[in-house]
């Protein structure tokens, strides 16, 4: 019931509550008295008000009219106090829950707003109460001082980490026991949320990690608590399936397996060496293939569908917000970062794609979207997040076992290591356990320097423990 956001606290023996019919007479008294400062109330219009519940009420003291726009805006029309209760922290109670209410989910209100004759001293209240000043109108009498407040959602103080998976079902199992074979003194497991491809992954890797999210028998340090279905797009990207395949391919899977916990939708990717027309082609085939394959899907697919924000500019981050918000979609993803590399493969947060991705947080919190960061590179990718205040609530990697391929660990908050070359001070024993201190990090696989060069699973097992030290670092 949207009343029980309206706060019982009591306040001197006074609650806030909505406006009962029998309550009229005293608002309009009240109204009335302060004419100079509301002008004239109609008693119609504050009749209708309390109707639609859209007056809040201290008995005695005072009352806050409001409107809930369409567009997802409160508007304020009316805030009185009585003269008898004034500087008792009245009309802020009033505000306060006017801002709880529009704070709720089923108002889904993005900002405030008011009006305020420029000769009143509650101009002075607004402000103290975290309105902003937006402007100065004419009025019919006088002029009008514009105030709004944001209502954003808390951004995160750190990412959740998921483990990206490209591989089958007996590789994760070697994983899983290399991982605990390093016997971690915290307990932690890695592999607690996963995102992986289907269609680039063998049966294996399904059938796998279907036991790990739902087997009784699974070792709780061992259960996955949260899967996402990651859609394939790279492999349109490479060539390795048509766009149409992967549609095809993703409806039927997504149909069968109902107990993931997230659903990527399809997108078709931008490349670095794309004019920007046809980055806004894709943005727009994106939008229109998205919208089409999610009122397609079950109810369960809907409700945890992730979507995909492409595109190089403002725009269109705007024009992919603005589109999802309209399904009720909860969570988006963005990984339209600069590549390079072969063919692509390598992500880059260059300043512009830094820059479009700190819209796509400010933009996403306004809607109440939580935002996933797609193939991010190691801890030091997450520094430059950070630095942007460009804080996901979630991210994933790859480059924990795919640099180890080549040669590269990481440690938390530092750039990646070639470990395998001799060159730089950090690749001597000396080197090295200098930056294991300065980093704070231990791990079993990093005790031996040489079979830390030798072993890439080493090197795939201390990379996944430096970047959840990175992540428990930030709060520390």
């Amino acid at each position: 019931m949207i009343t029980e956001v309206i706060t019982q606290t009591q306040f001197k023996e006074s609650v806030v509550r909505f406006a009962q019919q029998d309550n009229l007479p005293d608002i309009k008294a009240l109204a009335d008295a302060h004419r100079h400062e509301l002008g004239f109330v109609n008693r119609a219009v504050l009749e209708k008000a309390i109707e639609e519940q859209e007056i809040l009420y201290i008995p005695r003291k005072g009352f806050l009219h409001f409107h809930h726009r369409r567009d997802g805006i409160s508007t304020l029309y009316h805030l009185c106090v009585s003269p008898n209760y004034r500087h008792q922290g009245t009309g802020r109670q009033l505000i306060n829950d006017w801002e709880k209410l529009c704070r709720s989910p089923e108002a889904r209100i993005k900002r405030l707003r008011l009006k305020c004759p420029i000769d009143l001293k509650a101009n002075g209240f607004y402000s103290q109460v975290g309105f902003n000043r937006t402007g100065v109108e004419s009025g019919k009498n006088r002029s009008l001082i514009t105030w709004e407040k944001k209502l954003l959602p808390d951004a995160p103080r750190k990412p959740d980490f998921f483990a990206s998976l490209s591989m089958g079902g007996g590789d994760l199992m070697r994983l899983r026991k290399w991982w605990n074979s390093g016997n971690d003194p915290r307990q932690r497991n890695p592999f607690e949320k996963v995102i992986y491809s289907p269609i680039s992954c063998p049966p294996s890797t399904t059938d796998y990690l279907h036991k790990l999210r739902h087997s009784s028998k699974t070792k709780k340090l061992e259960r996955v608590k949260e899967l996402w279905f990651d859609c394939g797009a790279y492999q349109v990207q490479q060539g390795k399936f048509t766009y149409d395949e992967l549609l095809e391919f993703l409806g039927n899977f997504y149909q069968k397996n109902s107990w993931a916990d997230g659903y990527v939708l399809p997108d078709i990717v931008p490349l670095s060496t794309d004019s920007n027309e046809i980055v806004d082609y894709k943005v727009r085939e994106t939008l229109f293939n998205c919208r089409k394959f999610f009122e397609s899907l079950p109810e369960y697919v809907q409700e945890r569908a992730i979507a995909p924000i492409q595109g190089r500019t403002v725009n269109h981050v705007s024009q992919c917000i603005e589109a999802y918000a309209q399904l009720g979609i909860k969570r988006v993803g963005f990984g339209s970062w600069g590549t390079c590399g072969p063919n692509g493969s390598v992500n880059m947060l260059s300043k512009q794609s830094l820059a479009v991705f700190q819209n796509v947080c400010d933009m996403a919190l306004e809607h109440g979207m939580a935002v996933h960061c797609f193939g991010i590179g190691g801890p030091n990718s997450l520094n430059r997040l950070l630095d942007y205040k460009a804080v996901p609530h979630s991210l994933d990697s790859t480059t924990w076992w795919k640099a180890a391929g080549f040669g590269g660990i990481f440690f938390p908050h530092r750039s990646q290591i070639q470990i395998t070359v001799r060159r730089g001070v950090e690749t001597t024993k000396l080197g090295f356990d200098e930056l294991k201190a300065e980093t704070k990090h231990e791990c079993k696989f990093c005790q031996n320097l040489e079979d830390l060069r030798e072993y890439r699973h080493y090197r795939i097992m201390h990379n996944l423990s430096a970047w959840l030290d990175t992540l428990e670092q930030i709060d520390g």
